[in-house]
Parts: structure tokens; C-alpha cells; sequence
């Protein structure tokens, strides 16, 4: 029988420190009031890392962190060598999160999710992931709080969406002696769901099972905090 205490034991949970921790901090110029060329240059000179430590809720009481790219900076070698050494630690707990609620995955061609199957193997996500020729070198994950909110559209309904996972795959590719995230045509995500989203109408209470509202925003919690990661006007 199965240890419900070592299914996500707490060493799972941390993850590894980069290389470059002391610089993580280093600030760069705000792209608003910088090229994309000099911040770039600023960066590879200072060693500033492109990646930062995302904080990712499993349940109400406990968090896991993975690393994850900062907009508008490039990945060093140094970033990639973190982010491939980490991702079966990743892997595993992803594959948990599909184990235990199942995933229904997305790409351009979906209409509804709720077409789509219930997969509970992992193996089966990345299989359809493969299949949109997309190979995953990183995965980005953002959860997604419990949402109950009026809908624009149709205000005699009631939305609410269960908190949940939503995880996106990408390929890095490289730039000369750095890497970026290739853009793909065809993105392909999976989402897990700790529960049916749905609209009650508030007359008559009727319920209707909707994956595709898109109410929730993400929990943006990372360390050090997005914010603290520019300068404007440097």
C-alpha cells in the first residue's frame, strides 16, 4: 500500500539553486525605456540570470517551486543547464497533478475541452503534445484560484470556475551562445481541473458544464518578485 506522506515528500517540492543565485537580484534597464539589444548586452555581461523561481500552490497549505523564463531577457547557458537538470523533478510532479485529477489537453484545433477525454497517464499528455510536433523542453505552469464572477456577456448568469492548473509546453532554441523560447504555430497546453467549471443561471438555476470562460487570472508569486526585476528609466 501506497504512503499518502511520500506522495509529494517536501525535497520534491524545492528547487535547486541556480548557479548565478547571487546575481538573480541584479537589476536591468525596463524594456519600456530600453532597447531589447541592451538590456540583452547588459545581461550577458553581468551574468543576470533570465529565469526566476515561480511559487506554484498544490493545495491551500502547501507550495513547490520550478524556474521559469522572465519576459523580455534571454536564457543563459547557465539557465538551461538548471532548467534541463530540473525538469524530471518537474515532470514528476506534474505527472502527480494528472495521477490524481486528470488533464484534458488543448492545442489551436480544440474546440471545447469538455469534448475532450479525462487522461490520468502522463505519458498520454505528452504523447498528444508530440503529436502537434512539438518537443517539450520546458513547461509553464500557472494555477489558477477558485473564480466566481458575473458574466459580461450574459449577466443573467452566474460563472465560477474551481481552482486548477493550467500548464503550456515550449521548445528552446538556440541564439548564438544563448536561448530563447521558439514560437510555435500550434501551442498546446493541458489543464487540470480540481472540479467542473460551470454558469448557473441565476433565475432558474439551471447548470452548464463550460471549460472555455477564462475568468481566472493566475497567482503570479515568484522569488524575487516579478516586479523587483527592472528599473524604469535605468
Amino acid at each position: 500500500m501506497g504512503d499518502a506522506n511520500s506522495f509529494m515528500p517536501l525535497e520534491m517540492m524545492i528547487a535547486p539553486q541556480h548557479p548565478l543565485a547571487t546575481n538573480l537580484e541584479l537589476l536591468l534597464p525596463d524594456i519600456q525605456h530600453s532597447s531589447l539589444a541592451e538590456i540583452i548586452a547588459i545581461q550577458k555581461r553581468d551574468r543576470i540570470p533570465g529565469i526566476v523561481k515561480r511559487i506554484i500552490p498544490w493545495d491551500t497549505s502547501t507550495s513547490w517551486e520550478y524556474w521559469w523564463c522572465i519576459p523580455d531577457r534571454i536564457l543563459l547557458p547557465e539557465d538551461v543547464e538548471l532548467l534541463q537538470s530540473d525538469l524530471p523533478r518537474v515532470t514528476s510532479i506534474l505527472a502527480k497533478l494528472v495521477w490524481l485529477w486528470g488533464g484534458r489537453c488543448i492545442d489551436a484545433n480544440t474546440k471545447q475541452a469538455s469534448e475532450l477525454k479525462l487522461v490520468h497517464d502522463w505519458q498520454e499528455i505528452l504523447k498528444f503534445v508530440q503529436n502537434t510536433n512539438l518537443k517539450p523542453d520546458i513547461f509553464d505552469i500557472d494555477f489558477l484560484p477558485l473564480t466566481v464572477k458575473e458574466d459580461s456577456e450574459q449577466p443573467q448568469y452566474i460563472a465560477v470556475e474551481p481552482p486548477h492548473w493550467h500548464i503550456e509546453f515550449f521548445q528552446l532554441q538556440a541564439v548564438g551562445d544563448t536561448y530563447q523560447l521558439q514560437q510555435h504555430e500550434n501551442l498546446c497546453s493541458c489543464q487540470v481541473w480540481t472540479g467542473k467549471p460551470f454558469l448557473r443561471h441565476l433565475d432558474t438555476a439551471e447548470a452548464t458544464i463550460r471549460y472555455d470562460m477564462w475568468i481566472s487570472q493566475p497567482l503570479d508569486m515568484t522569488s524575487p518578485p516579478w516586479r523587483s526585476l527592472s528599473i524604469v528609466g535605468l
